[in-house]
């Protein structure tokens, strides 16, 4: 059982509350502009922008800047390499979890 519950294989980059919810709802859709992110995840500005950063480093997410008119408008999207890192962290999850209820 020692290797099923080997913490060391979940993503200590998804396994924050703000970077898994950021995730979970770029999974969710094509892409999410950063204001509507914001409010799906109920965090501050600065605070997204530090994780879609951390996210967009780890290659989970791609950040798009342009300008509608005058404004200016980023579009976050998930990567391809994000959605497996999603999926790969939630069957993790999951593995955990039959594991705890198999009692």
């Amino acid at each position: 059982m020692a290797k099923e519950l080997d913490h060391q294989k979940i993503d200590d980059l998804l396994h924050s509350r703000i970077r898994f919810a950021i995730m979970v709802a770029l999974a969710t859709a094509d892409e999410i502009d950063f204001l509507t992110l914001l409010g799906e995840v109920n965090t501050t500005k600065g605070n997204l922008s530090v994780h879609l950063t951390k996210l967009e480093e780890a290659k989970y997410v791609q950040i798009i800047k342009k300008f509608v008119g005058k404004k200016p408008l980023t579009i976050c999207k998930i990567t391809k390499a994000g959605s497996k890192a999603l999926d790969d962290y939630l069957n993790m999850i999951e593995q955990f979890a039959k594991i705890a209820k198999s009692k």
